[in-house]
């Protein structure tokens, strides 16, 4: 009796139901990325502005379109706490590439930009005109204060002299007065903020941070100081800077140092 020959199962069509299993597993992948990676287009033009600009950008995370159809606004917040900081980058920079720093000081906290000016770069002599030197350092101050006026409070500039023993003329008080009112005039005249956030102190020779006796003293008591307030931070403008000349000479040269509020003069 002859054997039957086993039938051969023809298989042809099992890898192409594998082949499509995997084709549409791929299409359904890159489907899902293209979905994550697509963003609304004004979402992504106010982020990109926001970063420009130099602002911090919140976003919330449903980032659905709302019933409506429309898109959910983006929070967008002004960082206070730092723009003011460009304005004393600005100047420091100025400073470092001049070689200034004999001549201006600055310092910085979380209330206030502290900016201190030598006789020598912008007042000669008994003179109330500004010196090149002061006009172009000053256009550089204003043009900082022009980016950061929203988080200024105010812009005091006070002017001093020096107590001289042999001068019998008395003209400290105006003097210094008429400097500080310069420099106010030349930035008011720049048209950057708000004139009334400037504020002219004359303190004449009764504000010495050096001893009077040496002609080095004399030359650091002559100086005209600009104290620049942070937003939020209205205080007595008279005592903060008092208080900041004292803390920062403490810093420098504890030793050497006159105590602004209690020194006595003597004519």
């Amino acid at each position: 009796m002859a054997r039957k020959r086993k039938k051969r199962t023809k298989g042809g069509a099992s890898w192409m139901e594998t082949y499509s299993d995997m084709v549409t597993l791929l299409l359904t992948f890159f489907i899902m990325l293209y979905a994550m990676s697509t963003i609304d287009a004004q979402k992504y033009a106010m982020i990109v502005e926001a970063f420009a600009k130099g602002k911090e950008v919140i976003v919330e995370e449903n980032m659905s379109e709302s019933e409506t159809g429309e898109s959910e606004p983006i929070e967008i917040i002004e960082s206070s706490d730092e723009e003011i900081d460009q304005l004393y980058i600005m100047l420091k920079e100025y400073i470092v590439e001049n070689n200034l720093s004999e001549s201006v000081e600055i310092s910085k906290s979380e209330e206030y930009v502290f900016i201190r000016f030598s006789d020598d770069i912008t007042f000669g002599g008994y003179s109330n005109k500004l010196n090149k030197s002061g006009g172009d350092i000053l256009d550089v101050l204003a043009k900082g204060l022009g980016l950061v006026e929203d988080y200024i409070e105010e812009v005091i500039i006070a002017g001093h002299t020096a107590e001289v023993e042999k001068d019998k003329t008395k003209i400290d008080r105006k003097l210094s007065t008429d400097r500080a009112n310069a420099v106010l005039e030349y930035l008011e005249g720049k048209n950057v903020i708000s004139p009334a956030k400037y504020l002219a102190i004359g303190y004449g020779l009764y504000s010495p941070i050096a001893d009077n006796s040496t002609s080095e003293g004399r030359a650091k008591n002559r100086r005209v100081e600009i104290y620049i307030s942070r937003k939020g931070y209205p205080i007595s403008y008279t005592n903060m800077i008092k208080n900041v000349i004292n803390d920062s000479n403490n810093s420098k040269n504890q030793e050497n140092n006159i105590d602004y509020q209690s020194n006595n003069v003597i004519d």
